[in-house]
């Protein structure tokens, strides 16, 4: 769900959802990790695909507070690469390296 109002609750979002069988337990309102603001974006779990498609078809581009909201099924994640926390492939000193890295100088 995107393009929420700021002062929006979840209890807002979950009574929005509450006839597509929405989980008032399981709804994220997401805050940027800088600023701890919301996003303007809501994750809502419904039980099944075909709720989702129902909830989509009734509720997107409709008014929440004075502002339209936008309805889509949320994409899975690719999973992250590995971060690599050690010598690297040239050896025990790091990528390319062949012994110990000398001390930063500052």
């Amino acid at each position: 769900m995107r393009g929420i109002a700021k002062g929006v609750s979840s209890t807002e979002i979950a009574q929005l959802f509450a006839p597509f069988g929405g989980d008032p337990e399981r709804i994220a309102l997401p805050r940027d990790r800088r600023t701890r603001r919301r996003k303007g974006i809501a994750y809502v779990f419904v039980p099944s695909a075909h709720a989702a498609r129902a909830a989509i078809e009734a509720l997107n581009n409709t008014m929440l507070q004075d502002k339209t909201i936008t309805l889509e099924v949320a994409a899975e994640r690719p999973p992250k690469k590995p971060r690599r926390f050690g010598p690297g492939p040239g050896g025990p000193g790091g990528p390319g390296g062949s012994g110990p890295r000398p001390p930063r100088r500052f």
